[in-house]
C-alpha cells in the first residue's frame, strides 16, 4: 500500500520534534478508469505537492540505543516470503488473521461480516461467516459510586449462518492457510490442501466493508453449510428440483434459513454454472469440482436483490490512502479485482456517511446491515470514497486558548502549590517505578508543572529560578529513558519492525518470561498509551529548551513515533506503517498480539489516554 499526502503551502507550522521540510512527488488517481482486466493497479497521473505524511525518518533506528532482537513469537500464517518486506500489522483489524487461536475461534471482522477460519464446527472446515442480526446486551450492577448499567457490555454470537467450504475438507484434513498480502484495508488469504498433488485451494480476499464474501475455487469441490437448517433454496437463474434428489443448477441461488429473524443469502458462481445437491438440512454440496469464484451476500431485504446483483463480481483486496490538509480530506481509493466494468460497492460506518465529501462520488443505497460494534452500516456506491472532517484542528498548541491566569491572588495560590510539587516531590520515586507506563505517567505530569512555568508569556506564571529548577529536574529524570537505562529497557524487534519492552520477553532474551509484563508492551499490546507518554515529555523538553541534547532526543523521540504511527511505508522500511491507528474505523486499537487468539476480536480501551497520545500526534506530523 502507499500513502501520499498532500498539503497547503501556507499551512501554519508549530514548534514539534518531529517536523521536517521534505517535498516529494506523488501520486494522483481519476476515479473513472474502468476496464474489463481482472485485475487492477491504482490508476497514476504526476502532480507535484507538498507531502503531508511523509516519512519521519528512512534510516535505521539508533542501534546503539536499542539493542536488536527477533520476536520470539512469528506470524506462523504469514507468507514469510511478503512479512520480510511488509511488516505484519500487529494491533490491526486483520491481526487475528496471522495466529492459530482457541480452536480457530479468534474472529476477523471486515464488517458487516464477523469471519472465523477453520473452526470446529460441523464437518467440513472453511470460512465461517456471522452477521449477527441481534446483540446479546448484559447489565452491570453499581459499584462504589458507579451507578448500574443496563447496556453495559454487547455480545456477538457465534453461531455459523454461512460457511464457504470444499467436499474434500474434513476436520481431520484441514487445509493448511496462508495469508500471501495485506495493507490497512485488505488482506488475500490462502486456504490449500492438504496432501493433494493437484494444486486444489481457495483463495479469499478480504476488504473493510465488503458486501460479498468472496472465495476463488481451484480443483475444489464447493460446498455451503450453515447451523441453521435450510428452509428454502432456489436456483435464480436455472434449474431447481426440489424432489427426493434436490439438486439446484444455475450461476445464482437464494437460500432462507430458519433463524429469526429468517436470514437469506445469495450465492454467485462467477464462472459457469454449479450443479448443488442438498445432502441434509445443513449442507449444500456441487456435483463436481469447480475452477472459478464464488460470492456470497446476506440479502438484508428482498427489494434489495438488485443492487448486489448489479454490484457482484467486482471485489476490493485494499486501498491506497491519500489525505490532504487544505481541505481536511482523506481519500480511500480501493484496490478492485474481478470484473472492472462494474463499480465496487461497500458498507459504510455512521461516520463515513456523516463525513463522506460532497464533491464525492458515492452513490448510497438502501442496504442496511449491522456492524459488530458500530451500529447500522449502509452500502455505498464508489472505487474512491473521499472524506471530510472540517471540524479538526489545523494548528497545534502546547496551550489551550486563554491560558494565561490573569487574577493575581489564583495565580498566587497556583504558584504555591507549583512551589510545593517541584521543590517536595521525589523526582526518582515518580519517574523509575520499574515500568515505562507509569513512570511515563510521572514524567509528563511534571513537564506539564515545568511547561507552565517556562513559558510565562503565556500563562503569567513568572517565577524564573523556579522554572529552571523545575526543568532541570525533569531532564535530570528524563535521561535515563534517553539513554535507555532505565529498569525495562527498550529494543528494536526486527520481526514486526517495532519497539518493544524487555522484561515481557522470555528468560533466554533477559525477560522475565511473563507475557502480560507491562500490560503486554513485549507483544505490541498499548504501545500508544506507553511511547505516548515519553513521547509527550520529550516533545515539551525540546519545545522549553531546543538545544538541549537536540539531535539525540529527536532521534530517540522519532524511533518512538516511528514504532506507533509511522505514517509510510514504502518509504520507511524500518518501522510498520500506522501500528495502532485505524483509517476506516476511525479510532487506534490497543491490543497487540495474543498468543492464544483475541477471541472478542480488537479492542480499544482507555479512550482518554489514546485521544490524548495518539490523535495530537497525527496532526502534529503535519
Amino acid at each position: 500500500m502507499t500513502i501520499q499526502v498532500s498539503s497547503s503551502d501556507n499551512a501554519q507550522q508549530q514548534p514539534s520534534v518531529v517536523a521536517n521540510n521534505n517535498t516529494a512527488i506523488t501520486t494522483a488517481t481519476d476515479d473513472n478508469n474502468n476496464n474489463n482486466s481482472n485485475s487492477s493497479s491504482v490508476p497514476a497521473t504526476e502532480s507535484a505537492v507538498r507531502r503531508l505524511l511523509r516519512p519521519i525518518g528512512t534510516t535505521p533506528p539508533p542501534f546503539d540505543v536499542f539493542p536488536v532482537i527477533e520476536h520470539p513469537f512469528p506470524p506462523i500464517y504469514a507468507d514469510a516470503a511478503v512479512y520480510k518486506d511488509n511488516a505484519v500489522p500487529t494491533c490491526s483489524w486483520l491481526s487475528n488473521l496471522f495466529y492459530p487461536s482457541v480452536e480457530n475461534r479468534a474472529p476477523t471482522t471486515p464488517d458487516p461480516y464477523i469471519l472465523r477460519f477453520l473452526d470446529p464446527v460441523g464437518d467440513h472446515p472453511g470460512v465461517s461467516i456471522s452477521q449477527p442480526h441481534d446483540k446479546v446486551i448484559g447489565s452491570y450492577p453499581a459499584v462504589n459510586n458507579v451507578p448500574p448499567t443496563p447496556a453495559g457490555y454487547m455480545i456477538n454470537g457465534v453461531t455459523v449462518d454461512f460457511r464457504i467450504t470444499a467436499n474434500e475438507w474434513t476436520q481431520a484434513k484441514k487445509p493448511t492457510m496462508k495469508v500471501k498480502d495485506w495493507d490497512l484495508f485488505g488482506a488475500k488469504l490462502q486456504l490449500l490442501s492438504s496432501g493433494s498433488a493437484a494444486a486444489a485451494g481457495m483463495e479469499i480476499p478480504l476488504a473493510r466493508g465488503t458486501p460479498f464474501i468472496t472465495a476463488r475455487y481451484q480443483a475444489l469441490t464447493p460446498q455451503f453449510y450453515s447451523q441453521h437448517a435450510i428452509v428454502n433454496i432456489q436456483s435464480v437463474n436455472g434449474t431447481s428440483n426440489n424432489s427426493a434428489e434436490a439438486t439446484y443448477q444455475g450461476t445464482k441461488f437464494k437460500m432462507t434459513f430458519n433463524d429469526n429473524p429468517a436470514s437469506t443469502y445469495l450465492i454467485y458462481a462467477l464462472n459457469g454454472p454449479l450443479t448443488l445437491r442438498k445432502v441434509d438440512t445443513n449442507n449444500l454440496v456441487a456435483t463436481g469440482t469447480y475452477n472459478g469464484t464464488v460470492q456470497i451476500a446476506k440479502l438484508p431485504r428482498p427489494e434489495d436483490e438488485s443492487v448486489l446483483d448489479a454490484h457482484s463480481g467486482v471485489w476490493a483486496v485494499g486501498a491506497q490512502l491519500d489525505a490532504t490538509t487544505n481541505k481536511q480530506q482523506y481519500t480511500i481509493r480501493w484496490k478492485l479485482e474481478g470484473d472492472m466494468s462494474k463499480t465496487l460497492l461497500t458498507y459504510a460506518y455512521p461516520h463515513h456517511l456523516k463525513s463522506f465529501a460532497s464533491s464525492a462520488r458515492i452513490e448510497k443505497t438502501p442496504l442496511i446491515l449491522q456492524s459488530s460494534t458500530k451500529g447500522a452500516m449502509q452500502a455505498v456506491i464508489g472505487n474512491t470514497w473521499t472524506l471530510e472532517e472540517p471540524d479538526l484542528p489545523t494548528a497545534i498548541n502546547w496551550f489551550p486558548q486563554n491560558a494565561a491566569v490573569t487574577d493575581p491572588a489564583t495565580r498566587n495560590d497556583i504558584l504555591g502549590v507549583l512551589e510545593d510539587d517541584i521543590l517536595e516531590s521525589n523526582y526518582t520515586e515518580h519517574t523509575q517505578r520499574g515500568d515505562n507506563y507509569f513512570s511515563g505517567k510521572g514524567l509528563q505530569k511534571f513537564a506539564l508543572l515545568a511547561l507552565l512555568l517556562n513559558h510565562p508569556e503565556v500563562t503569567q506564571f513568572n517565577d524564573p529560578v523556579l522554572a529552571q529548577t523545575a526543568l532541570d529536574k525533569l531532564k535530570e529524570s528524563f535521561v535515563p529513558y534517553l539513554e535507555n537505562r532505565q529498569e525495562d529497557p527498550f529494543l528494536y524487534d526486527t520481526m514486526y519492525k517495532g519497539i518493544v519492552a524487555k522484561k515481557g520477553l522470555p528468560e533466554s532474551m533477559g525477560g522475565t518470561g511473563d507475557r502480560n509484563a507491562e500490560f503486554g508492551h513485549a507483544y505490541y499490546n498499548d504501545h500508544h498509551y506507553h511511547q505516548g507518554y515519553l513521547i509527550v515529555t520529550a516533545a515539551m523538553i525540546h519545545y522549553m529548551d531546543p538545544t538541549w541534547r537536540a539531535e539525540e532526543l529527536k532521534t530517540w523521540t522519532e524511533t518512538l513515533i516511528r514504532d506507533v504511527n509511522n505514517p509510510v511505508e514504502e518509504e520507511d522500511v524500518y518501522f510498520a506503517p500506522f501500528r495502532n491507528w485505524d483509517w476506516f474505523a476511525g479510532h487506534s486499537w490497543a491490543g497487540g498480539i495474543k498468543v492464544d487468539g483475541a477471541m472478542d476480536g480488537r479492542d480499544q480501551e482507555s479512550v482518554p489516554e489514546v485521544r490524548e497520545k495518539t490523535e495530537p500526534h497525527l496532526v502534529n506530523l503535519k
